[in-house]
């Protein structure tokens, strides 16, 4: 009987022992310190948080647990688990905290709801021209990165041009015979040339008898100008090979078809896809004539669109 009471008295001590050693491990996860009172407890990410840390401690502004010290993106602060999945605007700077938007398909260069509706819309790409944009003699905005590699100079259109050329001449079989000058000019200018036509407008074919004119707006990425070159190029043979009734839609959707020809030629193929976007006689017509050569073929469409050939 005395053996059992021995036995029982140390089972109780160790129990005792064990109740005291797990109440003594419960610390506060931020300040190390022995948790007495009410806490507050992460159980996902196994932290338990004192009453005092957890109303004196900064809070993580995405998820809105406490830290001993904020990590900085953006202007907010967030924890460390979270600090890695902010996106900052391309635009401000600032950290996105909600929804945002993308331009031209790249969703790599996110911009906040804020700057998309504070400022004025890149005339290339789009996006807000933000706080550096730059603004050119003709109301046209451009945004730092496009105003970087924007071409104003008449000369260094040049070697684009003669790179266009020989994609039509020798990819789609689209010489134009007549001699024809190029120019740069504003959108003031293009606008008065063009009679009329709404929008802004990148590039113009103009003739009269023998005189070939294209008109290409300054300010353009390289990319811009291999579309616009080969959309207008197309115009001028078009003048030399098409019927001068053929319907707008016609006229513009076979250039846009041949633009996007180009585009694809030159490997920006994610550009040509944003041609066929939207809601004008401009992605009408190249739609359609896409429609004519997935049934026939490239030549289909040469067919149509000569075929009221005077």
């Amino acid at each position: 009987m005395k053996k059992q009471l021995v036995t029982l008295s140390i089972i109780l001590i160790s129990l005792i022992f064990l109740s005291q050693s797990t109440y003594a491990a419960l610390r506060c996860s931020l300040c190390g310190k022995e948790i007495v009172g009410k806490y507050v407890a992460y159980p996902k990410l196994g932290l338990n948080i004192c009453e005092q840390c957890q109303n004196t401690k900064p809070h993580c502004e995405k998820c809105d647990i406490p830290v001993n010290k904020l990590i900085m993106v953006g202007g907010h602060g967030f924890c460390e688990r979270c600090a890695p999945t902010i996106e900052v605007c391309h635009s401000c700077g600032e950290a996105i905290m909600g929804d945002y938007t993308f331009f031209e398909g790249n969703e790599s260069l996110k911009y906040c709801m804020k700057c998309t509706d504070k400022y004025p819309r890149c005339a290339d790409c789009g996006a807000p021209s933000g706080p550096y944009g730059t603004r050119l003699d003709d109301g046209r905005y451009l945004c730092p990165d496009c105003r970087r590699i924007a071409i104003f100079e008449p000369g260094l259109i040049t070697p684009i041009k003669l790179k266009v050329r020989a994609f039509l001449e020798n990819n789609m079989g689209m010489p134009v015979n007549h001699d024809v000058t190029y120019s740069l000019e504003n959108q003031i200018f293009m606008k008065e040339k063009s009679k009329g036509i709404q929008g802004d407008l990148n590039g113009l074919f103009y003739y009269k008898d023998d005189e070939y004119d294209i008109y290409i707006v300054y300010g353009l990425r390289e990319r811009d100008l291999l579309s616009v070159l080969a959309h207008e190029m197309t115009h001028a043979w078009e003048a030399e090979n098409c019927n001068d009734k053929l319907p707008l839609e016609e006229q513009e959707g076979f250039a846009q078809w041949v633009a996007y020809k180009a585009l694809i030629h030159f490997s920006l193929d994610d550009f040509a896809h944003l041609m066929t976007k939207g809601d004008n006689i401009y992605s009408h017509g190249l739609n359609k004539m896409l429609n004519i050569e997935t049934e026939g073929g490239s030549g289909a469409v040469f067919d149509f669109i000569k075929r009221k050939k005077i």
